[in-house]
């Protein structure tokens, strides 16, 4: 059993822009169920969720070095679902409307924000004197972690031998900063090369977080290798040999998504009565203003709005979609242009277009719960926990497929009766269309579409099936620092 330390920007319920906080939290309470002792590390965002934790100060004056000044914060601790929760609390960084900017752009600050997390972090297990084997970090935002803990920590003695894994949710949000972001962290300018931090005359975040980890992994196999096919700025970082990326495929807290004793959602329901179902549906189109016609076919859109998503897709068809006799509800936040956009479409079509600019758990457990069909026409798609949410509760992907969602689909086959999902291959307007079409037809057969709904219900995505894998990339991680040391 390992001790892991857990550095993430987003944790579900207490912050979350995307599918990042739903893994953590996964991925936190599953390793402790299976009898690690987990810490994990999270800023001290100003949310109601956390507000209401009963937590204590363990470091109420911890002074963190921040380029040439030193910052105070305090430290909380709060025990939640088997693990520790710990806060890093800056009122200056964190106490704001968002985690990483508003709907108009990224704060500014990003880099100093952040690089004060991972340094607080470090800092705070060193002079708590903690152990961990594993620091688990997530994402650009707890990349310069494993910089940290190579370069101003390595002589600390409860941190020498721990070994560092960095997982990547999405290799297009890397943490690129002007070169002068380097004094923030108090290291040398010699950093700053083309071996090391410097890239594209940037310090950036990403590649100081592969280079200083032991181990790195993304978020499943298909999109570990479009990156290293595709992604040709970040795939010189990786070699088979020296530096491979492995994909694992999140999975699923089955318990938390569970429709069979959902407290979020209007009505429970499973795979042998689906009765629960039709009360979601017409709950979530009173929610949403739509018309009270439960035999129309209702979508729906959830999650980051943003044009990795697809969501230029889902406002160009959204006039043949409701054309066709459909309603769309679209519940999330992103980019202030569709955010704009879908508003707008909302006043053209009263009664059939609902939109709700919100990431609330509530609300996203109640849409997954009460649509026919989740429309996901991402252009990347580098996990796809949502899909194995709507699956989960019997709601019918319409997706592209590519990178998890291509992993987690299993397309539809008339001739076959096999199959559960509806998939397209071209980034196109005319292939999502064709895809959604097709569904509608077998939607309008009740007895089919039954089936089909069964079949999503019974799939198996837990994060009991990926928890020993990640035992291995630990093991593999620890390996690899006891040869360093």
């Amino acid at each position: 059993m390992f001790k892991i330390a857990v550095l993430t920007p987003e944790l579900s319920p207490y912050a979350r822009s995307g599918e990042l906080a739903e893994a953590t939290t996964g991925l936190a309470k599953y390793l402790a169920r299976a009898g690690h002792e987990v810490a994990v590390f999270l800023p001290y965002y100003r949310r109601p969720e956390l507000e209401s934790l009963n937590k204590k100060a363990l470091e109420p004056e911890l002074l963190v070095p921040i380029g040439s000044k030193k910052v105070k914060t305090t430290v909380f601790k709060a025990e939640v679902n088997k693990y520790r929760l710990y806060l890093i609390d800056q009122p200056k960084y964190f106490h704001r409307d968002y985690i990483y900017g508003s709907p108009k752009g990224d704060y500014l600050d990003n880099d100093e924000r952040f690089i004060f997390f991972s340094r607080a972090v470090c800092e705070f297990l060193a002079s708590a004197r903690m152990k961990p084997e594993v620091i688990h970090c997530h994402n650009w935002a707890a990349a310069v972690a494993p910089l940290f803990l190579k370069s101003s920590y390595l002589k600390k003695t409860n941190l020498k031998k721990a070994a560092t894994l960095l997982t990547i949710h999405n290799f297009s949000y890397q943490g690129e900063f002007p070169a002068e972001s380097l004094s923030l962290t108090g290291l040398s300018w010699n950093y700053l090369n083309s071996h090391q931090l410097a890239f594209r005359g940037k310090f950036n975040f990403l590649k100081a977080g592969i280079l200083f980890s032991e181990v790195v992994n993304t978020v499943s196999l298909t999109y570990r290798n479009e990156v290293l096919q595709y992604h040709h700025d970040v795939n010189s970082f990786f070699s088979n040999k020296n530096k491979p990326l492995y994909g694992l495929r999140n999975g699923l807290d089955v318990e938390e998504w569970n429709p069979a004793t959902d407290p979020l959602i209007p009505a429970n329901f499973s795979v042998g009565d689906l009765t629960g179902k039709k009360t979601c549906k017409k709950q979530l189109m009173k929610e949403f203003g739509l018309n009270l016609d439960e035999s129309r076919p209702l979508l729906a859109v959830v999650g980051y709005l943003t044009r990795l998503k697809g969501l230029e897709l889902v406002i160009e068809a959204i006039n043949d979609l409701l054309a066709w006799g459909c309603q769309l509800v679209v519940a999330g936040q992103g980019n202030e242009i569709y955010e704009q956009a879908l508003l707008k479409l909302k006043e053209l079509h009263p009664g059939k277009l609902g939109v709700r600019l919100d990431l609330s758990p509530g609300l996203f457990h109640r849409v997954i719960a009460g649509a026919d069909l989740l429309l996901m026409p991402s252009i990347e798609e580098p996990c796809g926990l949502t899909l194995m949410q709507a699956l989960r509760y019997g709601t019918v992907p319409v997706a592209r497929a590519v990178g998890g969602l291509k992993e987690s689909m299993e397309p539809f086959s008339g001739q076959n009766n096999s199959g559960y999902s509806f998939a397209f291959e071209d980034y196109s307007e005319s292939a999502f269309l064709q895809a959604v079409r097709e569904a509608l037809s077998f939607y309008s057969q009740p007895l089919v579409w039954k089936e089909i709904i069964a079949r999503c219900l019974v799939q198996d995505n837990s994060w009991a099936k990926v928890i020993p894998q990640y035992e291995i990339l630990y093991q593999k991680a620890v390996r690899l620092k006891r040869r360093e040391t």
